[in-house]
Order: structure tokens, then C-alpha cells, then sequence
């Protein structure tokens, strides 16, 4: 008597494994890139807003002859957008003005990780820079 034996399109177990880890690997190598990507866009959007802040100073200056340190004021006379002034994750936002100029500030928060802040002054000069724990550091534009 012959017995028939089917052939059967399936996978082992040990090639699933296979698979499995090697898709693993590469997600672990993946993380590190994705993660300072995604910072690198945050601090971006820091970098825009504080643009936003400063052309809101520079357009209040020329109405009243004199920078504010008030970012809701600035809101309520529609120059920015209300998600700065109340931002509480990610980046905080303040100003300060002195008898020539201001500083806008972006203070990193929400990041154990993560701190540093990004800073604007009356000429358009952003400086500062975000660290990670690591010694990872990152700052506004294209790297």
C-alpha cells in the first residue's frame, strides 16, 4: 500500500523566527535615527514659532515704538497663534524686553530625555540648542 503525502505551502516555525528577529534587528537599528529625526522636528517647529514671535515683536514695535513682554497681548491683538502662548509640552515660550530689544525664549519640556531651549533677539538671530542625555545635540534647520 502507498501512502501520499501532500505537499503543503506553509513556513516552519524556525523560518517565522528567522523573520522575526531579523525584522527585530533592524527595528532596533531604526529607533536611534527615528527618534533624533522626530527631536530635530520638534525643534523646528520651536525655531518657526519663534519666528512667529519675533515678526509679531517687530510689527508691534513699529505700532507702539517699544517691544512686549506679552505673549497673550500679542494674542489678542491676533499677531500669533494662541497654541504658543499656550503651549505646556514640548516647548514653552516666554519674552522678555529690555530698553533696545527682546528675547524670545523656547524652553524644552516634557523630556527627561531631553532639555535646552532655542532663543530669538530682536535682529533675527536664533541660537541655542537642544541635549540629549546622551550627548546628542540638536538645533534648528537642516543637518
Amino acid at each position: 500500500m502507498k501512502v501520499r503525502q501532500r505537499k503543503t505551502n506553509a513556513f516552519t516555525l524556525v523560518e517565522v523566527m528567522v523573520v522575526l528577529i531579523v525584522v527585530a534587528v533592524l527595528t532596533a537599528f531604526c529607533v536611534p535615527s527615528f527618534q533624533r529625526a522626530l527631536e530635530q522636528s520638534r525643534a523646528d517647529v520651536a525655531a518657526a514659532n519663534l519666528r512667529a514671535i519675533w515678526s509679531a515683536e517687530r510689527l508691534y514695535w513699529l505700532e507702539n515704538h517699544a517691544y512686549t513682554a506679552d505673549l497673550s497681548g500679542l494674542q489678542d491683538l491676533g499677531m500669533i497663534d494662541p497654541e504658543i502662548v499656550l503651549s505646556t509640552t514640548g516647548y514653552v515660550y516666554s519674552a522678555t524686553t529690555a530698553a533696545d530689544g527682546f528675547q524670545a525664549t523656547a524652553e524644552r519640556t516634557g523630556s527627561t530625555f531631553r532639555s535646552g531651549q532655542l532663543m530669538i533677539d530682536e535682529t533675527g538671530a536664533i541660537s541655542g540648542e537642544v541635549t540629549a542625555g546622551d550627548g546628542t545635540v540638536i538645533s534648528p534647520g537642516f543637518q
